[in-house]
């Protein structure tokens, strides 16, 4: 064999070994990038149902059209002021919270801010060129982006956990409910006791309406901490990890999610009181 022969050799062995190993990195980014969409689809889920929640806040009991209108229509007989743009809302739905139109803008615009950093940290990923030096660069660049995600994420968490939402303008109604029973004269007391029962019947189903939302919300952002915990070790390990390892922690995460999916509202904020614990650490 002729040293041009075997040089050629070498050069086509070189190529093929160096496309089998471009090969195996561009599938080990792919199945990196499917617990990063993990992540990223469990926090937008999370602030989905964090938004709803807020919002909930200031929604009043929903009413009949043509109940809306005669109540619209005796507030209207009733006052005697000046209707103008800050009013107007009040005479229309007068059991609904208001919030000042600054303060809802600064709300949107935290949680839009909130959405687009993981929105951000998941493009890391998609703009990552598979296999290359530089791509396996960036994948270890992203842990401490996400440790710091992380701990933002563990903060609401926990926030949420301690300080669940409540409906607002629902208890307002109710609790303006339960004054006009009292001072209502004209009941004799059977009447007054069957109203009060009522009233109780409502009230128990507001705060487990409430109950409910805190639980529907921590479900989401219990797993979307799980995941990203998940995700960390895979990035700080990346080197390490072969696709193999990377796909089964991808089959684990939706286990897991599954497995949090069947935790009770009591578990849920034992997960969720850990994870305040562990962001203040």
């Amino acid at each position: 064999m002729t040293a041009s022969k075997f040089s050629q050799i070498c050069r086509t062995t070189l190529i093929v070994a160096t496309l089998s190993l471009l090969a195996a990195c561009s599938q080990k980014a792919e199945t990196l990038k499917l617990s990063v969409t993990q992540f990223g689809t469990a926090t937008q889920a999370a602030f989905d149902s964090y938004g709803t929640a807020y919002d909930a806040q200031f929604s009043s009991f929903s009413k009949a059209p043509s109940a809306q209108r005669d109540e619209f229509v005796t507030n209207m007989t009733d006052f005697t002021g000046t209707v103008s743009a800050s009013n107007i809302d009040v005479l229309i739905d007068p059991d609904g919270a208001k919030i000042d139109p600054s303060v809802a803008r600064q709300w949107q615009d935290t949680l839009s801010g909130l959405r687009t950093q993981y929105q951000q940290f998941v493009a890391i990923f998609d703009n990552i060129e598979a296999g290359s030096a530089l791509g396996a660069s960036a994948v270890t660049q992203s842990g401490p982006i996400l440790e710091k995600l992380r701990g933002q994420l563990a903060t609401i968490t926990g926030d949420f956990t301690k300080n669940p939402p409540q409906l607002l303008a629902k208890r307002s109604t109710l609790i303006a409910k339960l004054n006009a029973i009292r001072a209502d004269k004209t009941d004799d007391q059977d009447a007054h006791t069957l109203r009060y029962q009522l009233w109780w019947q409502d009230w128990q189903a507001l705060t487990e309406a409430e109950k409910q939302m805190q639980t529907d919300t921590l479900r989401k952002f219990v797993s979307a901490n799980i995941l990203g915990n998940r995700l960390q070790n895979q990035i700080d390990n990346y080197a390490r990890l072969d696709v193999t390892s990377l796909l089964s922690a991808v089959e684990q995460g939706i286990s897991l999610v599954g497995d949090i999916n069947k935790m009770s509202p009591q578990e849920l904020i034992t997960q969720g009181t850990a994870l305040a614990q562990t962001a203040t650490n």
